[in-house]
């Protein structure tokens, strides 16, 4: 069994039409197994072992190397070897961090466009409307939308330019929900910012911040996952612990009381990742078992069965034995397994699943783990609102699902229900 695990999340929240109507929420996370964060005590760049070096000691491939992939709601980010990043997909907020001053409309970016002003990206990590990168400096930047003061500013203007998080120079790993923001510091604290309707900021009040404030009760905190209106902490020994809003179950308390501070989930004590979704939760354990929690009425605990009713336990997800990381979309889940293969379950409507089946049902589901077609020896996969995507060991990324506004990355609109290959990338 492996020392380390990866684990990748998203989750998103869209505002449409003035109203706050829940969607999901692009995030990647990288959770490490019982040990130390990849950065360490140190000042190195987390997750960069991560990068696609091939295992037989040859040179890998030239070019713009994909190492780490970031889905939000409707735009798409990538990390890649050099330190750059770029992004594509809708970009009304300045979420593609391409610098252009807000002066009219803002066209969707449907091939990969690189984001201003950064150059040492270690981490990258996208919510509904923005996104962040963690500097090799242990910096955050952050660009897009601000109205609830998730760029960590002090501010709530949005941006197209990446701005610096106030106070935050020690950053080791670093996670975006719908509209707040999370980091681990080196210490192995945790800090959060932004929206805060529901206590996701863990701080034991209701109150937005626009900068960073310490979350309560977490030490030895090793990843971070956040999603629509709540977030979950992996700490060292295996443990989870979630807060905010429960109403489905999804902090995994056994009870849907919503909780403004970090609490235990149920039963887990030998975990290695985590994911947070809208609504529900998910955490891979050492022995390759998956296990959810939380809302069910698309299938995305993975039982074999939808159920209207949430389960605020953690429930074994079914067929899965031997998985490395698992990551959480707005309505459905995916893991990559030993195999190099990935499966993923939930909703399907709009072919974020994978299975190559066009003419489903907008509302359809796959309630168990469902094999994704044509991607083998992936090294990460990340789901989005809608849409998945997978890097590969030649630093290739390869997606698939909805793509109204290009979030794809292949320089059409056009949904894929197979994968897709991102332009620029081998």
């Amino acid at each position: 069994m492996r020392s380390r695990r990866r684990i990748r999340t998203l989750l998103v929240v869209a505002a449409l039409g003035g109203a706050a109507c829940n969607a999901i929420v692009g995030v990647e996370t990288v959770a490490l197994g019982p040990g130390k964060s990849d950065a360490g005590s140190d000042a190195e760049a987390p997750g960069e072992d991560a990068d696609p070096t091939p295992s037989d000691g040859s040179t890998p491939p030239s070019g713009p190397l994909a190492v780490k992939v970031a889905l939000g709601y409707i735009h798409t980010c990538a990390r890649r070897l050099d330190g750059t990043v770029l992004c594509w997909g809708e970009n009304g907020a300045g979420q593609v961090g391409d610098g252009i001053p807000f002066d009219g409309s803002r066209p969707e970016v449907t091939i990969p466009q690189r984001v201003v002003n950064i150059r040492d990206a270690t981490e990258v990590a996208a919510g509904i409307s923005h996104t962040c990168a963690l500097r090799k400096t242990g910096g955050v930047s952050c660009w897009g939308l601000n109205f609830f003061g998730q760029l960590g500013d002090g501010t709530k203007t949005r941006t197209s330019t990446p701005v610096d998080v106030t106070g935050l120079g020690d950053a080791t790993f670093i996670v975006a929900g719908t509209s707040f923001t999370c980091a681990v510091r080196r210490d192995e604290t945790a800090v959060c910012w932004g929206a805060n309707y529901a206590g996701q900021l863990g701080d034991d009040t209701k109150d937005d911040k626009s900068t960073p404030v310490p979350v309560k009760q977490l030490s030895e905190v090793l990843a971070m996952a956040a999603a629509e209106y709540h977030a979950c902490a992996l700490s060292r020994g295996g443990t989870v612990r979630c807060w905010g809003r429960n109403d489905d179950g999804q902090l995994g308390i056994g009870s849907l009381t919503e909780s403004l501070t970090p609490r235990a989930v149920a039963s887990l004590n030998d975990v290695v990742a985590i994911a947070a979704a809208s609504r529900f939760s998910c955490a891979l354990r050492s022995s390759g078992l998956v296990y959810c929690w939380g809302a069910n009425d698309r299938g995305q605990l993975g039982t074999g069965s939808a159920s209207p009713s949430p389960n605020p336990s953690p429930v074994l997800v079914t067929g899965i034995t031997n998985a490395k990381a698992i990551w959480a979309g707005y309505d459905h889940a995916c893991a990559a397994l030993e195999t190099g293969k990935v499966v993923c379950w939930g909703a399907a409507g709009r072919g974020q699943l994978g299975t190559g089946s066009p003419g489903i049902p907008l509302d359809a589901s796959v309630p168990r783990p469902s094999e994704v077609v044509g991607m083998t020896g992936a090294v990460t996969v990340v789901t989005g609102g809608e849409h998945t995507c997978a890097t590969t060991i030649a630093g290739g990324i390869f997606c698939w699902g909805s793509n109204g506004l290009g979030e794809l990355g292949n320089g059409t609109k056009q949904g894929a229900f197979s994968a897709v290959p991102v332009t620029g990338f081998p």
